[in-house]
């Protein structure tokens, strides 16, 4: 049993009140711990090595499900982060043309002239939400490579309904029963869910007319070899899935990329150098990449610091035998990224930000562990454009600008808050020119 149960609640408000803290117990108790989540019970995978037999050996057997990609398969469908597997395995191929590296070339250009736009916009010395700006600028390419259309809403509107979501989908997650409540957040969130819906609609129907306008959603919207194709309910849930990881998840991860350079200026300072350097001045493409090596171990460091999917579930499907123990079909398990990320076993010192430590090539227990973006056949398809927009977006900031938590904020800047995702509080930051 997980450490920290209360009566009734069980593990919820160890959990809620001290995330970070909890999974170091439970990775201190064993491999696999039994967590109860109010009446729910679950299984907690604290090991590296199972997590990978749990998502690559025995995939088979642990399917999307349980009570994080329940709640989410109500704002998405079964689009391809919640599809189980068997829609899965039809869903994946139709999709993985679109994120081709030509296509993903393509997209980077909306990426570098939305951060261009965004860095004339700031002014010396101007007080930020740098989360909130986040959100708007991927909105805004999302807006640009996969709802092209003259009729659909801003980046800033987009960003609003995702965030919207993204903290009902928390609260339905933790607290199932609140849902059924008539709570001013439920009504926000049955509103953006909505809205949402139409917008993704609107953008198939466009797109269906006018496939040339996105080059993405035209890739979403061709048959593939077999001349199988996405149904229109099909696509709603892929548009909508993919604005709310392209979102939130990189909007998050620059904000914590810009706190932690913020609070190591010596590492900022050569950034800046390498960016200065082989730039010039001009921003990032593709062929830049491999000429980048801080920039690249920035990233790495920033997403195993603060992997913004920190707690993900599954489901068996079957009898199942892992880490010496049997479990029944149907019964719930989880695993966190960030615990795995912070083993000292495998990350000496992981609180500190160290970018060095992904210099030389990593070890296989630093490639079974390190998994942001997840790994096996599940893994996210859009990790190559996510990771290439970070690059992108330091490229255009850090050469310009730097971010500074802004006075009277320093105490709440960086707070990490464990929600559907691991996101810094949005606290105001100041633009300072270079």
């Amino acid at each position: 049993m997980a450490p920290g149960a209360l009566p009734l609640v069980g593990h919820v408000p160890a959990l809620v009140r001290d995330p970070a803290r909890w999974l170091a117990a439970c990775r201190d108790t064993g491999g696999i711990v039994t967590v109860r989540l109010g009446t729910r019970r679950a299984h907690l995978v604290c090991s590296s090595e199972l997590v990978h037999e749990l998502l690559v050996g025995q995939v088979d057997r642990f399917d999307k499900g349980g009570p994080l990609f329940d709640r989410v398969r109500v704002v998405t469908g079964d689009g391809l982060i919640t599809a189980r597997h068997r829609d899965h395995r039809r869903q994946r191929p139709l999709m993985q043309p679109a994120f081709s590296p030509a296509h993903v070339s393509a997209y980077t250009a909306a990426m570098r002239e939305e951060c261009a736009a965004l860095t004339a916009r700031w002014g010396p010395r101007q007080r930020i939400r740098a989360l909130s700006e986040m959100h708007s600028l991927l909105a805004g390419v999302l807006v640009r490579v996969l709802l092209h259309a003259d009729d659909l809403p801003d980046g800033a509107w987009l960003a609003a309904q995702v965030k919207t979501l993204v903290s009902g989908i928390t609260t339905r997650t933790v607290l199932p029963w609140a849902e059924r409540l008539p709570l001013p957040g439920n009504r926000r969130f049955q509103r953006a869910l909505r809205e949402i819906h139409g917008a993704a609609d609107r953008a198939v129907d466009a797109s269906r007319s006018r496939p040339e306008q996105s080059r993405l959603m035209a890739a979403l919207l061709a048959p593939d070899l077999d001349g199988d194709a996405f149904t229109d309910e099909d696509l709603r849930g892929q548009v909508v899935t993919l604005l709310g990881a392209g979102i939130e998840t990189t909007a998050a991860t620059l904000v914590w990329a810009f706190l932690l350079l913020a609070r190591h200026p010596e590492i900022e300072a050569r950034l800046y150098e390498e960016l200065d350097t082989v730039l010039g001045g001009r921003l990032a493409t593709p062929d830049d990449f491999r000429r980048l090596p801080l920039t690249r171990t920035v990233v790495l460091e920033t997403l195993r610091m603060y992997p913004v999917a920190w707690m993900l579930t599954r489901v068996t499907t079957a009898d199942v035998e892992l880490g010496g123990h049997r479990f029944a079909a149907g019964e719930d398990f989880l695993f966190s990224p960030y615990q795995l990320h912070h083993d000292p076993a495998v990350f000496p010192r992981p609180g500190v930000f160290d970018p060095g430590r992904w210099a030389a090539p990593p070890t296989p227990a630093v490639r079974q562990a390190f998994i942001p973006f997840g790994t096996g056949r599940r893994r996210c398809i859009g990790d190559t454009f996510a990771l290439a927009e970070v690059t992108i977006a330091l490229s255009a900031i850090v050469p310009r600008w730097r971010l500074c938590p802004a006075p009277g904020g320093r105490r709440a800047a960086g707070r990490p808050r464990f929600r559907a995702t691991l996101t810094p509080e949005d606290t105001p930051m100041v633009t300072l020119p270079r």
